[in-house]
C-alpha cells in the first residue's frame, strides 16, 4: 500500500533545535504533541488570548494582516505558527475554515523576508482549484509594506508544459502545484536531460526547496497521486521542513504519522508535531472521525429516487425566496449528474453554473468567478469544489447524493459556515442510500436533524421537474457528453506525452 511506504520519501527529519512543548499524552502508536509552545504558558494577557505578535509573527506581516481585517489567529495558527518557525515538521488536523492556509503561508513568507530564496517553498494541493486560490492567498500575503516581496508559481494542468518548465527555470519562491502536473515536469525534465541537445530542455531542481507542504493530505494520500508523489518526493532534500495539513484525521494521515514516529525513532531524531483538537485526540475508535463545527446546521431529507429532483427544485427555490442573496452549493457525486442537474435548473429558471473535471480550465475559472461575486447564486458541483476551496459566503450546501465516503462529506459541507459564520447542510437520501447516512452521523459523531418541507408543493413540480429533466438527458445524449468526455481524457494523455 502507498500509505504504508510513503515516509520512505517523506523522510520527516526534524532540525536540532528542541521541541518545547506544554505537555504530551501518550497513547498506544502516537506521542500527540499538542502544539501549546512554552511562550503561550507565559502570556498573561487580560483577556486571556492570543495575537500574532505572541506566536512570533514579525511586525510587518501583523500590520498587512491588520490591514486585511485580520486581528488574531485562529486555534490552528497560535497552535503551529511557533512550530513551523521554529523548523519542526507538522501534521495539522484542523476544521475546515479554520484559517490552515494562512498557518503556513506565514511562516513561509516570513522566512523569505530574512532572505529570499528561489525554491524556498513547495505547495501540493489535489486540485487545480485549489491550487490558485493558495497562490492568489500567497500573493495577497505576500503584500508586505504594498510591495510584492517573492514570486509565486502556480503550476497545474491545462496550461502549456514548456512554458511551466521555462517559469521553473526562473527559480520562482513558492510553487503551489497539482501532483499530477508537477511529476509530468519531472518526468519530461528527466527526458530532456537525457537528450542534451534537445533545445526545449531548461534546468531547474528542487533540491533547493526548504519547506514542503502538502494541503488536503488526506486527499493525496489516499487517491491515486501515489506515483506522483513518490516522485516529488524522491527530487527533494532529506533536510527540507515537512507539513501537512488535513480537515479529517483518515486512517492514511494515521499511518502517516505511525510510519514518521517509527522512521524517527530509527534515526535518533524526534518526530513530527501533531496538532488536533482535543476531541481528535480523546477518540478511541480504530477509525478516527470528523467533527463539524458547531456553527453549521446540519438535516437530511428523505425521498424516493424518482422524486429526489423535484425535491431539490423546491428546496433551492425555498431557500433563495426565503433569502434572495444567499449562495447555494449543489454537489453530486458524477460530471454528468453534475452537468444534468445544471441543464434541467437552468430549464426552470434557475440559473446555475457548473464545476467538474470534465470542463475545461478556463470554463471552470468562469464558475468560480460567476459564483464568488453573486452573478450566478447556485454553483452545481462535484467534489471538485469539496476540498479547500473558500467561499466565504456560502450559506447552504446541498448534497443531492448521499457521498460514499464520510469525509467527502466533511469537506463538501465545510464549504459554509466558515470562520466562525453560521451555514445550513442539507442531504437528500434516497431509500438506498440510508447506511451511508448512518456511516455519516457515526463518523462526525452526531445525527442530522430530520428537515421539514411541504410535500404538497413538492407533489405539483414532480411533472414538471421530471419533463425538464428528461429534456436534459436529451440534451446530453446530442452533445454526446460521455464520449466527449472519453476524447478530452485522450487528448491530455497525448499533450502529456508529447510535451506541449
Amino acid at each position: 500500500m502507498f500509505q504504508n511506504k510513503m515516509f520512505d520519501f517523506f523522510s520527516f527529519y526534524i532540525g536540532q533545535k528542541a521541541l518545547r512543548t506544554a505537555y504530551v499524552v501518550q497513547e498506544p502508536s502516537f506521542i500527540f504533541l499538542r502544539c501549546q509552545i512554552t511562550i503561550m504558558q507565559q502570556l498573561e494577557s487580560t483577556d486571556g488570548t492570543i495575537s500574532f505578535k505572541d506566536i512570533g509573527v514579525c511586525p510587518e506581516i501583523i500590520t498587512m494582516l491588520q490591514d486585511k481585517g485580520i486581528t488574531k489567529p485562529t486555534e490552528v495558527q497560535s497552535g503551529c505558527i511557533p512550530a513551523i518557525i521554529e523548523g519542526l515538521d507538522v501534521v495539522a488536523c484542523a476544521k475546515t475554515g479554520s484559517g490552515k492556509t494562512a498557518t503556513f503561508l506565514i511562516p513561509i513568507i516570513q522566512s523569505l523576508m530574512t532572505e529570499l530564496k528561489p525554491f524556498y517553498a513547495l505547495i501540493i494541493t489535489p486540485t487545480r482549484e485549489l491550487a490558485h486560490q493558495i497562490g492568489e492567498q500567497a500573493a495577497g500575503l505576500n503584500l508586505i509594506l504594498g510591495t510584492s516581496l517573492c514570486n509565486v508559481l502556480i503550476i497545474t494542468g491545462g496550461k502549456s508544459i514548456v512554458h511551466q518548465g521555462i517559469d521553473l527555470a526562473r527559480g520562482p519562491h513558492i510553487i503551489v502545484a497539482t501532483p499530477g502536473r508537477l511529476a509530468d515536469l519531472l518526468r519530461t525534465q528527466q527526458a530532456n536531460l537525457d537528450e542534451p541537445s534537445n533545445p526545449s530542455s531548461v534546468e531547474w531542481s528542487l533540491m533547493r526547496t526548504r519547506v514542503v507542504v502538502l494541503d488536503e493530505a488526506d486527499r493525496l494520500l489516499e487517491d491515486n497521486f501515489g506515483a506522483d508523489l513518490s516522485l516529488i518526493m524522491s527530487a527533494l532534500s532529506d533536510r527540507r521542513q515537512t507539513l501537512l495539513f488535513s480537515a479529517t484525521f483518515s486512517d492514511a494521515v494515521k499511518t502517516a504519522v505511525e510510519a514518521s514516529k517509527a522512521t524517527a525513532l530509527e534515526q535518533n531524531k524526534r518526530p513530527p508535531l501533531l496538532w488536533q483538537p482535543a476531541e481528535v485526540i480523546g477518540s478511541s475508535s480504530s477509525t478516527v472521525g470528523a467533527s463539524t463545527v458547531d456553527t453549521l446546521s446540519q438535516f437530511y431529507l428523505l425521498m424516493r429516487p424518482e422524486h429526489k429532483e423535484a425535491f431539490l427544485v423546491h428546496t433551492v427555490d425555498q431557500f433563495l425566496t426565503e433569502n434572495p442573496c444567499s449562495l447555494i452549493i449543489v454537489f453530486t457525486n458524477k460530471c454528468k449528474w453534475c452537468h444534468l442537474i445544471g441543464l434541467m435548473m437552468n430549464s426552470l429558471g434557475m440559473k446555475t453554473v457548473l464545476l467538474h473535471s470534465a470542463m475545461r480550465q478556463r470554463e471552470r475559472i468562469s464558475s468560480l468567478t460567476l459564483f464568488r461575486s453573486s452573478q450566478v447564486r447556485i454553483l452545481i458541483a462535484t467534489d471538485l469544489a469539496s476540498r479547500g476551496l473558500d467561499f466565504p459566503t456560502v450559506d447552504v450546501v446541498i448534497n443531492h447524493n448521499v457521498p460514499v465516503r464520510p469525509t467527502d462529506y466533511v469537506h463538501r459541507v465545510g464549504r459554509t459556515a466558515r470562520a466562525g459564520k453560521t451555514g445550513l447542510a442539507l442531504t437528500l437520501c434516497d431509500l438506498f442510500e440510508i447506511k451511508r447516512l448512518h456511516a455519516i452521523q457515526e463518523f462526525i459523531g452526531r445525527d442530522l436533524s430530520p428537515f421539514e418541507v411541504n410535500e404538497k408543493k413538492v407533489a405539483k413540480i414532480i411533472t414538471e421537474v421530471s419533463l425538464a429533466r428528461r429534456e436534459a438527458e436529451r440534451k446530453l445524449d446530442q452533445i454526446r457528453f460521455d464520449e466527449k468526455r472519453e476524447i478530452n481524457k485522450a487528448k491530455k494523455m497525448m499533450k502529456i506525452t508529447s510535451g506541449e
